[in-house]
């Protein structure tokens, strides 16, 4: 093969002129090559892309980001809840006793007064609770129960002269469950509440106690 630079070679008295040509395969490697290159930078250019396409993502949740990772609880914009005043209703009249079902077990029957049902904006089911012994003595209390906490009140207390006297203290108390005679736990669970632990409207506790 001739070198470059180099004078040419006298063979039988002749000179012997070489002409550079290409070695045999050399287009076919090149245009391989090339191929290969353009492939190259169109893998990497669609990287890139893609880079810059996801790096906002990533760089919203990073280190240079404004927005904060978590939102401390501010329980000064959470709606207090407020209890409703609360006015007495009249003294039952035993025409508007409801009877509401108890276990076998329970000693006691229980009525309520149709004509006391309310619900109020509070989100409280109130109204008269007669509680009736074995021996047919009464104890009168007007209740409330709320609903969302399981809790009840007893605003006012029957007496002899048939009139209502406010109690002393009223607290709002947990319902528990004794293990009978639990009859403040029943209507908590069977007859005031809805599934949703929402004091049912009026008519709707009338309904389910004349089904």
């Amino acid at each position: 093969m001739p070198v470059v630079g180099m004078a040419p070679r006298l063979v039988h008295g002749a000179y012997l002129l070489y002409t550079p040509r290409p070695m045999h395969g050399t287009t076919h490697v090149s245009s391989r090559w090339i191929r290969e290159k353009i492939l190259f930078f169109v893998r990497l250019l669609f990287c890139l892309a893609l880079t810059a396409a996801t790096f906002p993502l990533s760089a919203k949740n990073g280190q240079f980001s404004t927005e904060p990772e978590y939102f401390e609880f501010d329980e000064s914009l959470v709606e207090k809840w407020k209890e409703s005043e609360v006015t007495l209703p009249p003294y039952p009249k035993d025409q508007d006793l409801l009877p509401v079902t108890l276990p076998v077990t329970d000693t006691l029957k229980i009525y309520i007064d149709r004509a006391s049902l309310s619900r109020g904006v509070d989100r409280v089911a109130r109204f008269t609770l007669v509680v009736e012994s074995p021996s047919g003595a009464r104890s009168i209390f007007f209740d409330g129960i709320r609903c969302e906490t399981g809790e009840y009140k007893t605003y006012a207390l029957g007496t002899s002269d048939q009139a209502f006297t406010p109690a002393k203290n009223a607290q709002w108390q947990r319902i528990t469950q004794p293990a009978i005679n639990a009859f403040r736990f029943h209507l908590y669970r069977n007859l005031i509440c809805d599934t949703h632990s929402s004091a049912r409207a009026p008519k709707e506790l009338v309904r389910l106690l004349t089904q």
